[in-house]
């Protein structure tokens, strides 16, 4: 069996082969591309060597340094822009002398994150506030005689406040009234 290989445009099989680029880049957030500036201020080569390779894109930037930008950008989408904005700062002072990595500085984030209560973190409705019932003065007659705490705790009860029942027992005992 021979195939005829004349007829075949080499250049148009090397164009083939090659992995098509995507028609549309993922975008970077602004927050990250000036987070990026940030750190490569503070931190000059430190932080921007760690990233780049040399190979460069199409329009000339540098495939690591986007390649981390994405990876960065998705790593901290979770966390609020004030929370990265603080942990940058914190890590300057904190560590001026070596530029962060990625989970360094996501530690820094979640330890910098307001914390959230579990119903929070699940994502569970809050339960609406209590309703504040402002005791009404009940009107009993005062005897004297040490139980006029169980009158009134039985006045209470009959104005329409809620009472536990364990407390309306002891108060019906005190006073001999039978239940």
């Amino acid at each position: 069996m021979s195939y005829d290989l004349s007829g075949l445009d080499v250049q148009q099989m090397v164009e083939q082969a090659q992995p098509q680029q995507p028609q549309h880049k993922a975008q970077v957030s602004l927050r990250t591309r000036k987070l990026f500036m940030v750190l490569q201020g503070a931190y000059g080569n430190l932080f921007s060597a760690k990233f780049s390779n040399g190979d460069l894109n199409e329009d000339g930037s540098d495939k690591g340094m986007r390649a981390a930008l994405l990876v960065w950008d998705s790593t901290l989408a979770r966390h609020a822009d004030d929370v990265v904005e603080a942990a940058a700062q914190r890590i300057q002072r904190d560590s001026p002398d070596f530029a962060p990595n990625l989970p360094q500085f996501e530690r820094l984030c979640e330890a910098l994150a307001p914390r959230q209560t579990w119903a929070q973190e699940n994502r569970l409705p809050a339960l609406p506030p209590p309703e504040i019932v402002v005791p009404q003065p009940v009107d009993f007659t005062r005897r004297g005689d040490g139980k006029d705490w169980a009158r009134s705790i039985l006045a209470q009860a009959q104005a329409g406040q809620k009472k536990a029942p364990t407390v309306l027992r002891f108060a019906r005992d005190a006073l001999g009234i039978a239940t």
